[in-house]
C-alpha cells in the first residue's frame, strides 16, 4: 500500500453529547451498520465505529457469510485480544439465545470499562474483515430504550439459537 492510498485522519472536536451520533454516522459511511444491524445513535454508546473503525471498512465489498462451527473454532484460538473479548461476549450471549443483553451489562459481566469494550468491538470488526473476509459479526445488535441511569437508549446484543448452538459446539470441541 502506498502512502497516498492510506486513509488520512483528522482530529475534529465534537461536543460530548454528539460523539455517539458521529460514531454512528462514521459507521454508516463505512457500511458497517448495514452489515451488522440497524441503529440510530441517540445517546447510547456506539461499540462498532469510531475514527479507527473507518480504516477497517470493507466499502461494502465483503460478503455476508454465515458463521460455521469451524469459523467459531478459528475465532476461539485467535490470539488478538479484541477477538478474545468478543469470544467472551459470545459466551455470555450463548447462555440465553435470542435474548437481548445490553452493552452496559456486557461491560459489567466482562469486568471492563465501556470505552474498552467499544475499542475491542471496533478492532473485532477489522479482524472480521481482514481474517474472515466477511462483513458480518456472529451476533446482531439493536438500539432500544434502557433503564440505565443517564441513558435514554443503548445497544442490545443478541446471538440467535442456531449460532449459539454452533458457538457452544465449537467451545465443547475445545
Amino acid at each position: 500500500m502506498t502512502q497516498d492510498s492510506q486513509p488520512q485522519f483528522v482530529s475534529v472536536p465534537v461536543p460530548s453529547q454528539y460523539v455517539t451520533q458521529v460514531y454512528a454516522y462514521l459507521a454508516e459511511l463505512t457500511g458497517a451498520t448495514a452489515a451488522i444491524g440497524t441503529a440510530a445513535a441517540t445517546g447510547a454508546p456506539v461499540p462498532l465505529a469510531g475514527p479507527a473503525e473507518a480504516a477497517g471498512a470493507d466499502d461494502g465489498k465483503l460478503p455476508v457469510v454465515e458463521w460455521t462451527v469451524e469459523d467459531f473454532r478459528r475465532l476461539m484460538i485467535e490470539p488478538l485480544g479484541s477477538v478474545q473479548t468478543v469470544a467472551r461476549v459470545l459466551d455470555i450471549l450463548a447462555e440465553r439465545p435470542d435474548a437481548r443483553v445490553s452493552y452496559t451489562a456486557l461491560a459489567t459481566r466482562l469486568g471492563v470499562e465501556k470505552k474498552s469494550l467499544q475499542g475491542n468491538l471496533a478492532a473485532f470488526t477489522r479482524a472480521v474483515h481482514q481474517h474472515y473476509r466477511r462483513r458480518n459479526w456472529p451476533m446482531t445488535w439493536v438500539e432500544a430504550l434502557t433503564s440505565e441511569p443517564g441513558l435514554k437508549s443503548e445497544f442490545f446484543y443478541t446471538v440467535n439459537a442456531t449460532l449459539a448452538k454452533r458457538w457452544l459446539e465449537a467451545r465443547a470441541q475445545g
